[in-house]
């Protein structure tokens, strides 16, 4: 395993640490105000936006934990780290949004087939207005450092936020539209909209967990690159095999080269590590651990 992957992951993960713990703050104020004033006023659906804003909070808790066990050192039992917790912990993350996809579009349909009265109030359509701008804040800011660091579970908390935010645009729609139409079908109209949106973007965080937990192979561009720098390693006649896996936010690589037949073990060794190192130190391509063997050309 290469010295500056170690050190990169570790820069990463403090990261990771550092902006989960700024998004468990932010989440605390928030759900602390929405609760406040929608149980003050006695409105349901600022309790629930609360609520969401509440489970944002525990499943933040998750990422800190996650990132504390997921140490890519190897051990005993597991001799290529423990990273595969992360896409593992990204798969519960999009369960928990396609969780809540699922109760919004059960709070949707009843809204729609048993409509209550709505009632304009200027204080909570202002927290709500503060909660929809504060989580789209979260949104990007947790997207660009997951962009940064490569990490899936990052950019799942991120959707975790943006849904909150959506979410809240529900409820904005139904209390402002309450003051003309005296009725909450607005709202559960939205909150569909809403809940159907969540679904696909669940759909699309759990794909990459799962590709990452099976083994699935790197992408093909990554496939062709890794290629093109052994090819071009002086004593590499040709490069016989590449398989590929997907390992956490980096992969694990298997290569065959092939080498003059005609020159010493040691020679022949001497190209295998040039071509390991040469993979390996490669920051673009991620690479935690491979295997280089060699065949007479």
């Amino acid at each position: 395993m290469a010295n500056k992957y170690l050190a990169q992951h570790s820069k990463n993960a403090r990261i990771v640490l550092r902006v989960t713990v700024i998004v468990i703050i932010v989440n605390i104020f928030l759900f602390a105000a929405k609760l406040a004033l929608g149980m003050t006023f006695d409105n349901l659906s600022v309790i629930s936006d609360a609520v969401h804003s509440a489970s944002d909070i525990f499943t933040s808790f998750f990422i800190i934990i996650a990132v504390i066990i997921s140490s890519p050192k190897r051990d005993k039992n597991h001799n290529y780290g423990h990273e595969k917790i992360e896409p593992l912990m990204t798969m519960f993350f999009a369960i928990v949004l396609a969780g809540l996809g699922g109760v919004f579009i059960w709070q949707g349909i009843e809204g729609i087939i048993n409509p209550s009265a709505g009632e304009f109030n200027l204080y909570l359509i202002l927290v709500t207005v503060v909660s929809i701008i504060v989580k789209e804040a979260m949104f990007w800011y947790g997207i660009y450092w997951a962009k940064k660091t490569r990490s899936e579970m990052l950019r799942a908390d991120a959707w975790h936020s943006r849904s909150d935010s959506l979410a809240s645009i529900a409820v904005l729609v139904g209390l402002v539209t309450s003051t003309f139409i005296s009725t909450n079908i607005v709202e559960s109209i939205s909150v569909l909209i809403v809940a159907m949106f969540i679904l696909k973007v669940a759909l699309g965080i759990l794909r990459p967990a799962i590709n990452q937990l099976i083994d699935r192979a790197a992408p093909e561009r990554t496939a062709s690159e890794i290629t093109r720098i052994v090819e071009q390693i002086e004593g590499v006649q040709s490069l016989t095999s590449l398989r590929t896996r997907l390992h956490g936010s980096s992969i694990l690589v298997d290569v065959v080269i092939s080498v003059d037949g005609s020159q010493s073990v040691a020679s022949g060794h001497e190209i295998a590590r040039v071509v390991h190192d040469t993979l390996e130190d490669n920051e673009n391509l991620r690479i935690k651990h491979c295997v280089i063997s060699i065949a007479p050309h």
